[in-house]
């Protein structure tokens, strides 16, 4: 089974000729620091030979902390360079703009702060360079529209980087449900939850509202990605937009949320989704998503973002009201890292076969869950401080 989606290519594209991307980290915390540690895995471990990997540049706010994360984090750069393919090591920037003008960098990786996502990747493409922007990509919908046509002004790669996406559990598990193995999907449900209330200060960038920080914000993205995925791409779905009957908020003094929940309807499927994220209790390792069917269920196990197993529990007899099961079928499915590197992979081939959008991650998708946060928000009442959003909802 393929885990990377078909590409239409020109007859100027060597199929077979390794194509490796040159990329900036931007941000020194603790994705980035996941990002680069997978970047520096060998591409064959997981299949993948047409790929690679260089680390050119990090920026940071100040020179003595990029430095001091590529001593830890990635002396000798990416795979392409521990593998003596490119002949350089990573350069350190005491700023962001510093790192993305470097002319040996082909691709931004932006692992900052929310609250700077929209300028960095504005500046970014302003500036010729493709841009991966960890979720959420803007804090509005309003900002990512103006991000989506500047990227197709300039002819430049754009992805909002939901990782999971690319997982190989999530697509094993869409494959399955859109193949039809548990029957007509009914009701998916998918949650994801952290316990930092009451043991992280207001002021960090979970809880802090000028950080635009909450639980919609910053862990809604991984619920949704089921959801979208199944049910929103499912075939019989023809690519129709979910109506969202209800959204539930609870707000924190600071005023991010604590929790949000998100229930959609896909009435051409005839099925229903959850998506619950908070702040305030631990998560469930054992299940976060459940996908529910005619004929049986598939239970996701392990966290929502990053899952490395599935079971499928089929219905003995799919006429009968609370039906028996037949034994549960258990697929692990292990990887090395930390599984944002199957995201870059599939960045790095767009950028060799000339893509401007990724096909598991289209603009209009990012727009989509862009504009049902913008509403949730404005139901809940979450509302940002002055001067946060850089491009208002209406321009």
């Amino acid at each position: 089974m393929s885990h990377h989606p078909a590409y239409a290519t020109s007859p100027d594209i060597n199929m077979t000729e390794l194509f490796i991307a040159k990329w900036a980290i931007l941000g020194c915390g603790w994705i980035s620091n996941h990002f680069v540690n997978d970047l520096r895995l060998s591409p064959s471990s997981r299949g993948i030979t047409g790929v690679s990997h260089a680390i050119v540049a990090v920026g940071a706010r100040s020179l003595a902390n990029a430095e001091d994360f590529i001593s830890r984090s990635c002396p000798r750069g990416g795979a392409a360079q521990e593998a003596g393919l490119v002949n350089c090591t990573p350069k350190a920037y005491g700023s962001y703009q510093e790192a993305m003008n470097d002319p040996n960098v082909s691709v931004i990786y932006i692992g900052t702060i929310n609250t700077s996502h929209f300028d960095l990747a504005h500046f970014a493409l302003e500036h010729g360079k493709n841009c991966l922007v960890e979720k959420p990509a803007c804090l509005n919908s309003a900002e990512w529209t103006m991000l989506s046509r500047l990227a197709k002004e300039k002819e430049l790669f754009l992805m909002e980087g939901v990782w999971t996406r690319f997982n190989p559990v999530l697509l094993a598990v869409e494959e399955a449900v859109h193949r039809g193995d548990i029957g007509d999907i009914r009701c998916l449900y998918s949650d994801y939850a952290m316990d930092v209330f009451g043991k992280q200060p207001d002021t960090s960038r979970f809880l802090s509202a000028e950080l635009a920080g909450g639980a919609l914000l910053d862990i809604g993205p991984y619920p949704m990605v089921w959801a979208l995925t199944m049910l929103y791409r499912h075939p019989l779905n023809q690519i129709t937009q979910p109506g969202v009957i209800g959204t539930t908020m609870l707000l924190h003094t600071t005023g991010v949320d604590l929790a949000t929940s998100i229930t959609m309807t896909f009435e051409r499927l005839k099925a229903v989704a959850f998506c619950t994220v908070n702040l305030l209790s631990a998560t469930n390792k054992a299940q976060h998503t459940r996908i529910v069917g005619s004929k049986g269920e598939i239970i996701v196990q392990g966290y929502t973002s990053r899952p490395r197993s599935y079971l499928v529990r089929k219905l003995i007899d799919a006429t009968q009201e609370g039906g028996d099961f037949h034994p549960d079928e258990v697929f692990d499915m292990p990887f090395g890292g930390y599984g944002l590197h199957y995201e870059a992979d599939a960045v790095a081939e767009c950028l060799k076969f000339g893509l401007k959008e990724s096909p598991r991650m289209l603009h209009a998708e990012t727009l989509m869950t862009m504009q049902i946060y913008d509403e949730a928000r404005r139901k809940g009442r979450y509302i940002l401080p002055s001067g946060l959003e850089k491009v208002s909802l209406g321009e």
